[in-house]
């Protein structure tokens, strides 16, 4: 299943986000749309206190009690390949073996917290390092026929997650006005207003190929993943004002 439509309407929903109770709601809408079981964030805070720590989970209060009473944070393998890795690692790789791992992992299903998992690692623009997990109840074949979708929009809805818990918790919000330049400005308003690469190419005397790169370069600056998103952030964010064309 490729989840294009499904990530385009929640990345609209990202900006509207300004606390603790609207992230918690946003991570439950992105399970339910892209058919996950459970998730979790979980940022140690950073900065010397400047940011506080946060963990975001939609565990049952009965397996968060489980693990911390068998102390199966000291063994769960989610964090070692969270500080080991830079792309999201599949659990179906972890060493299983060990009497206390298999225990965790064997106590999780029984829980339903999910048969596969995903672990992304978060490395924040300061240095500051977070995780997110995603869970799933399919089987085999479907994760794996599932997993590269999952791997792809993950990687960016878990930082945009975590870059809205960072302003959440007391981190300024990044500049934006200071990276787009007018002409990326001019180029986002013309496609706000549904004008296409070959119509704003005319519209702005310069060739095609020159648009696309003008596109490519705030898609870039803005930590979006298409064109879609990068026209709504600069929307929400007050870079373009479409509405005066």
């Amino acid at each position: 299943m490729d989840y294009a439509d499904t990530y385009a309407n929640l990345v609209e929903l990202v900006d509207r986000i300004e606390g603790v109770e609207d992230l918690d709601a946003f991570i439950r809408k992105v399970l339910s749309a892209y058919d996950l079981t459970h998730a979790v964030y979980y940022l140690p805070g950073f900065g010397n206190g400047a940011v506080k720590p946060l963990t975001l989970t939609t565990y049952p209060k009965e397996w968060v009690d489980r693990y911390f009473e068998a102390d199966f944070l000291s063994i769960d393998p989610c964090i070692p390949a969270g500080y080991a890795n830079l792309l999201p690692v599949d659990w179906a790789s972890y060493n299983k073996r060990p009497p206390r791992v298999k225990q965790l992992f064997g106590e999780s299903i029984e829980f339903g917290i999910g048969r596969q998992g995903l672990t992304i690692p978060i490395r924040g623009t300061k240095g500051e390092f977070a995780l997110f997990n995603i869970t799933s109840d399919v089987n085999d074949s479907d994760w794996k026929l599932n997993k590269p979708n999952l791997v792809r929009d993950f990687q960016i809805l878990a930082h945009t997650i975590h870059a809205k818990a960072c302003v959440i918790g007391g981190a300024e919000p990044p500049d934006y006005a200071k990276r787009i330049t007018p002409r990326e400005r001019e180029c986002l308003t013309w496609c706000a207003v549904g004008k296409t690469s070959e119509d704003i190419a005319t519209i702005l005397g310069i060739s095609e190929g020159v648009v696309r790169i003008h596109l490519q370069s705030a898609q870039h600056k803005l930590n979006c993943l298409n064109r879609t998103h990068t026209v709504a952030k600069a929307m929400v964010y007050k870079l373009i004002f479409p509405d005066l064309r």
